[in-house]
């Protein structure tokens, strides 16, 4: 049998400890309890596997992070598309130029293989769609951000341009509730 308890943040005996972060649109703490009196209606029993329950949890948790992703590259391929749009040289956008549209197409296509694989996730979230989703998703985000980050050149690598902390973001899903080797692994040992 597992066992969540809702407590309040601010209960007797709770602390919560702020923890540093590279990614700053994200918050992290360590959280103990000691002596903490919790009323029964507020601890969840959940029969049956506890780890096949745990893994549940873990897979929509995966697939929260596929859908941030996803986000996350949608939001820098708009960003490096209205940015080479307006940004000049030789007289002319640097959107114009082939190879910079090409770049552009090769974000949106990969963006939309990314879309395909979330939204069969949502429909049948079972643990290979989720795996499908989870490790492309996040990969193509961290090349997408990376990408982007090219296309806007010098100014995209400084601090007050902002697109670091999708970079960051980025990173950080790839990693969160399994790698996208440990979800590929997982997806070819059915084939096994």
């Amino acid at each position: 049998m597992a066992v969540l308890v809702d407590v309040a943040a601010d209960a007797p005996g709770l602390t919560v400890t702020e923890q540093p972060v590279l990614d700053e649109t994200r918050r992290l703490a360590t959280v103990t309890a000691a002596g903490v009196e919790v009323d029964t209606d507020a601890v969840w029993h959940f029969d049956g596997d506890s780890d096949a329950g745990m893994r549940a949890l873990t897979e929509r948790a995966a697939l929260a992070v596929a859908c941030d992703s996803l986000g996350v590259a949608q939001a820098m391929l708009d960003t490096t598309v209205s940015y080479t749009g307006v940004r000049q040289q030789f007289g002319r956008p640097i959107g114009s130029f082939q190879a910079v549209k090409h770049a552009c197409a090769d974000m949106l296509v990969t963006i939309s293989v990314a879309r395909q694989l979330v939204s069969a996730a949502i429909g049948k979230p079972e643990p290979r769609a989720v795996s499908m989703a989870k490790s492309y998703a996040t990969e193509t985000a961290v090349a997408v951000a990376g990408k982007a980050m090219q296309l806007h050149g010098g100014i995209g690598y400084t601090w007050e341009s902002g697109l670091h902390v999708y970079l960051k973001r980025a990173a950080l899903n790839r990693s969160l509730y399994g790698s996208p080797a440990e979800h590929r692994a997982r997806i070819a040992q059915r084939y096994r």
